[in-house]
């Protein structure tokens, strides 16, 4: 079992395993009941209402080429588990999970620099669990309580890992090739417009695939455009 670090509250599960990298073990995972200073991606504030799943975990791989796909795994990873409780859980990419419709899981990951060099990789992650109400964070967001569910969030986090172990060999040799099909399985978006929003205008076109390293191929009206990073606006 993956040793798990737990505290009720803390100020960012991620910010505690980047502070202790070089003295942890790949694999551990810190968890919290609450964080006063939850991030999400492009420094986004995460709101960690009491009732939510909030974990991260340390990641050391060998290679380093496919670090950017281990953030997309552990989205699969979110959403192969949910599903089972709730079977309107897709993917909308590059890693968040919705869930009828609405935003129900969250992914932040950031590397750990030592010497110049890549020393881990911290994914962080939140899942709306027992939350009764959803305060506006941008989009619509809604909680497995809200949708009908009860489930046990140390369990719910056990399945999510198990997932992610499955596949972590074959993402650190592989990279996205390895889980691109089940990944597009469950992206609803292949033939959908949308816009892609990276910090600058977005980019509105069609939805062509997934490349076999996690980018998206859009086609838009100056042409085939490949994006690697980015906010789906749907």
């Amino acid at each position: 079992m993956d040793p798990i670090i737990h505290f009720e509250e803390i100020d960012s599960t991620n910010n505690y395993l980047k502070e202790n990298c070089s003295s942890l073990a790949h694999g551990t995972i810190v968890t919290a009941d609450r964080q006063t200073a939850g991030r999400g991606r492009f420094n986004r504030r995460w709101i960690s209402q009491d009732g939510g799943l909030y974990f991260s975990v340390l990641i050391k791989p060998q290679q380093t080429d496919s670090w950017p796909n281990f953030t997309q795994l552990m989205g699969l990873s979110l959403c192969r588990a949910i599903e089972k409780l709730f079977p309107n859980t897709y993917l909308k990419w590059p890693n968040d999970v919705l869930a009828d419709g609405k935003k129900l899981c969250g992914i932040l990951s950031e590397g750990v620099l030592s010497g110049g060099r890549l020393e881990g990789m911290v994914i962080g992650t939140g899942v709306n669990v027992g939350q009764k109400a959803m305060p506006d964070v941008g989009q619509p967001a809604t909680s497995l309580y809200m949708l009908g569910v009860r489930v046990d969030k140390s369990a719910l986090m056990q399945d999510i890992m198990n997932y992610f172990w499955q596949d972590y060999p074959a993402v650190e040799t592989h990279g996205f090739a390895a889980i691109c099909e089940p990944y597009k399985k469950r992206f609803p978006f292949i033939g959908k417009q949308i816009s892609v929003k990276n910090g600058e205008k977005p980019l509105s076109g069609t939805v062509q695939d997934v490349s076999s390293r996690g980018t998206l191929f859009l086609a838009t009206a100056d042409g085939p455009t490949e994006i690697y990073i980015g906010d789906l606006i749907v």
